[in-house]
């Protein structure tokens, strides 16, 4: 059955506008982690010593933001 929806019939066009947007926002999450939690750019940041919790907390509210 076709179905529209699907990424397989997408047109070469909504699929790189698909992806940019995906792109797009996977950079603004990993931009305001780190201007929110003052990530210094190492593995020890702040962002890294929360919980996996807070850390899924962290992604949740940026979500819902971005």
């Amino acid at each position: 059955m076709y179905n529209t929806n699907n990424p397989s019939n997408w047109s070469w066009s909504k699929a790189f506008n698909e992806m940019e947007k995906t792109v797009n926002q996977a950079e603004l999450t990993q931009q305001s982690i780190n201007h929110v939690l003052n990530y210094p750019g190492e593995a020890n940041g702040v962002f890294m010593s929360l919980d996996k919790s807070q850390q899924d907390d962290v992604y949740e509210i940026l979500n819902q933001i971005l």
